[in-house]
């Protein structure tokens, strides 16, 4: 299918204008309404494509750069529709990366987004299998990243659906929130690389849907009380995963996972470490299959093993 695309200048000191005041309206609130995001200097368009489904404002104006500059003074919009013929602009509260199976073919219809310009080619060639999603919102914590995620059925990403989507060319990322909890991904073209955590920066997330047979358990980003099975539990399903129970844990060791940290896990009252050594001199109750060490002794404070169906 042929299709074009647009670039849609809008001049940094313009968009950045636009932003900084309607931000300063909320005094200390954040832009977007609490959701945080990067300034764009451009909206990329294609033609005869929507996002169906996300629209919540039309109105009329003689240009695109028009649309843009209302969807830029209106801390909803994240992209929007222009149709030359009718002057028809429709405001989006979300971008074809976010949601990359609903851009659709409309005859006459041009959707501009934040997006790269390669990512929208991309986009609109309608193969995006396999394509992760990148969040509106940028967010400072990993579990508000990973609760954005779950909201449309999907998990933060892991390192091999990042790779795969390096593979299948998807174009650079900023920063962004992924599986681990310790580090940041950016993806390209050519590789995913990972950096350290920054003190102050928020990120997007980069969610994934694709299918998996193992993944790596993680620790919740808090610490919990022993007797808080619900904050427990809470943090785990931030991360879209369960406290881990010992027949998860067993098989995390037997695919190379080790911790010899003490973490809560699924059992109430007790803490459980995935050493090497197995479970050294502990027997019975305190020993699965002569490979998980656990303990009705926990610690006052301590985080969760989460595990992932």
């Amino acid at each position: 299918m042929l299709f074009l695309l647009f670039l849609l200048p809008i001049s940094g000191l313009v968009t950045e204008a636009f932003f900084e005041s309607h931000c300063q309206d909320g005094q200390s609130k954040s832009c977007t309404n609490g959701c945080q995001r990067g300034l764009e200097r451009y909206f990329n368009g294609v033609a005869n494509r929507v996002l169906p489904g996300h629209g919540y404002r039309n109105l009329t104006v003689a240009s695109p750069v028009l649309c843009g500059r209302e969807c830029l003074i209106d801390d909803r919009c994240f992209s929007f529709h222009y149709s030359e013929g009718k002057m028809r602009c429709e405001l989006n509260g979300a971008t074809a990366s976010r949601y990359p199976m609903d851009l659709t073919e409309m005859d006459g219809i041009f959707y501009y987004g934040p997006e790269e310009p390669k990512l929208v080619q991309l986009l609109a060639s309608g193969d995006n299998t396999g394509f992760p999603s990148l969040t509106d919102c940028w967010y400072h914590t990993h579990a508000s990243a990973a609760t954005e995620c779950s909201k449309t059925g999907q998990q933060l990403c892991l390192h091999a659906q990042l790779d795969h989507a390096s593979g299948e060319k998807y174009p650079a990322t900023p920063l962004s929130w992924y599986a681990d909890t310790d580090s940041l991904a950016v993806l390209t073209e050519t590789g995913v690389t990972y950096h350290d955590l920054p003190l102050t920066a928020p990120s997007p997330g980069l969610c994934c849907s694709l299918p998996y047979v193992y993944r790596d358990p993680v620790r919740t980003a808090s610490l919990y009380a022993v007797a808080d099975r619900a904050g427990q539990a809470s943090g785990c399903s931030d991360q879209g995963a369960h406290p881990c129970t010992l027949a998860e844990l067993k098989e995390a060791y037997d695919n190379g996972y080790r911790s010899s940290t003490w973490l809560y896990f699924a059992t109430p009252n007790r803490d459980a470490s995935v050493a090497d050594g197995g479970c050294g001199s502990r027997t019975g109750d305190e020993c699965y299959q002569d490979t998980i060490a656990n303990t009705p002794r926990p610690a006052a404070q301590s985080w969760v093993y989460c595990c992932y169906a």
